[in-house]
């Protein structure tokens, strides 16, 4: 009963405007967590959809890919000649794969990537440029994409010698 009666004491010695001024520091407390939850929830709701759309991505460019087999013989070595409108549409897929892949490094630079699925993303693009014609259709289009991604896809086409590996995120 007697921290009941001081609290009370104190309660009569700060008055009404000490009391309105903790109550609204207690409720701008209580406000400021509130939003550091909801910014964490967030972040957590972007990083989620940044992934579903990079996978949804890739789903896209194999199923177009699979749709049109014409276009999936972009992947592979060159055979006969080509006609005109079959060598741009050979380059627009190419082109669509290098979007996607800067687009997996976009997400990481910006956080929206953790760490398992970046070096699972850097698997995959070192697998994907040891097409030769990736690699050709590379040194005609680098010169277009952000510094930090070219030295991305130099880094890792140099670890199919094993020259150049780099640590998760170097980039």
């Amino acid at each position: 009963m007697g921290d009941i009666g001081a609290i009370a004491e104190w309660l009569k010695t700060i008055g009404a405007m000490g009391i309105a001024s903790m109550a609204g520091l207690c409720v701008a407390l209580v406000g400021i967590g509130l939003t550091f939850l909801q910014v964490f929830l967030m972040r957590r709701q972007l990083k989620l959809d940044a992934l579903i759309r990079i996978m949804d991505s890739n789903r896209q460019l194999v199923a177009l890919g699979f749709e049109h087999p014409a276009v999936w013989l972009a992947l592979e070595e060159k055979g006969d000649a080509l006609l005109a409108e079959e060598v741009l549409a050979h380059r627009r897929y190419l082109q669509l794969w290098m979007n996607h892949m800067q687009i997996m490094w976009s997400a990481w630079r910006l956080g929206l990537v953790a760490g398992r699925e970046w070096q699972a993303y850097r698997q995959d693009m070192t697998e994907f440029l040891r097409v030769k014609a990736l690699q050709e259709h590379w040194d005609r289009v680098s010169r277009f994409y952000p510094e930090g991604f070219q030295r991305l896809v130099g880094e890792l086409t140099l670890t199919e010698e094993g020259e150049g590996k780099t640590k998760m995120g170097t980039v």
